[in-house]
């Protein structure tokens, strides 16, 4: 592998979540409008939405390039969601649903991702985002107070482009002035960010929290800090680095 110079990240599901979890939100939401679930009845029915989900994807389907195409998308989710729950006159619950997961303070950092980007920082590579995501991703990022650490952000709601569309990766390779083969890009779906990644020349690394992933021939770690060992990158390095730099900020 060609030294790396750059490093890109997903967002949800690899640097931010719903806090406390997507579940308990979706049970939340629903029983302040008098539906009462638990967030384990709202995980039991998720392989069934997901087995959806993926086939709407695996054919094609997008769903963030404009918040017309995102309520689209989501609403059917959530519709979904409720249909299983036991709930099929959905009414206004998938507008509300959607509203709460499009609120800033819904989301929190994982434990491990500030450290992570620190530590990536202090080794000298340059960081950006490739996400699927709306543009309000761009505030987001603000209000998680991790902005400043991002060279770059290729967002799929500003350029009409989503991943694992080769296209989105090379924005963002040619904003950081990058080739293929020094980059990689982190995330938490084979399909997305994987299989993305690696057709177009990147190097992929999966984040599987929970080890429920399937195995594959790419780099994989459990926690966002592994990965500096996990890109072989040398702990002599980083302190050769890091008393070279300010902080991001």
């Amino acid at each position: 592998m060609s030294p790396i110079r750059a490093v890109f990240f997903d967002v949800g599901g690899t640097l931010a979540y719903p806090h406390p979890s997507f579940h308990a939100v979706i049970a939340r939401v629903l029983g302040e409008h008098g539906v009462h679930v638990t967030p384990e009845q709202v995980r039991a029915a998720e392989p069934k939405v997901w087995e959806a989900v993926e086939a709407y994807w695996a054919g094609g389907g997008t769903f963030t390039r404009s918040d017309a195409e995102s309520r689209r998308f989501w609403y059917w989710v959530y519709e979904t969601f409720l249909h299983l729950l036991g709930q099929p006159a959905a009414g206004d619950l998938p507008q509300r649903l959607y509203a709460e997961f499009i609120r800033y303070e819904t989301y929190r950092l994982y434990p491990d991702s500030l450290p992570a980007l620190e530590a990536l920082h202090a080794h000298g590579l340059r960081l950006g985002i490739i996400s699927n995501w709306e543009e309000w991703l761009e505030q987001l990022l603000l209000h998680l107070e991790i902005h400043t650490f991002f060279a770059t952000r290729t967002i799929s709601g500003t350029t009409g482009i989503e991943k694992p569309d080769p296209r989105i990766f090379a924005l963002a390779l040619e904003s950081l002035g990058v080739a293929p083969e020094e980059a990689v890009h982190v995330g938490d779906s084979v399909l997305h960010d994987v299989e993305g990644a690696r057709r177009a020349g990147l190097t992929p690394v999966l984040i599987d929290r929970l080890g429920t992933q399937p195995p594959g021939d790419y780099l994989r770690v459990a926690d966002l800090t592994d990965l500096p060992a996990a890109l072989g990158l040398a702990s002599d390095q980083r302190s050769a680095v890091s008393h070279q730099q300010e902080p991001p900020g």
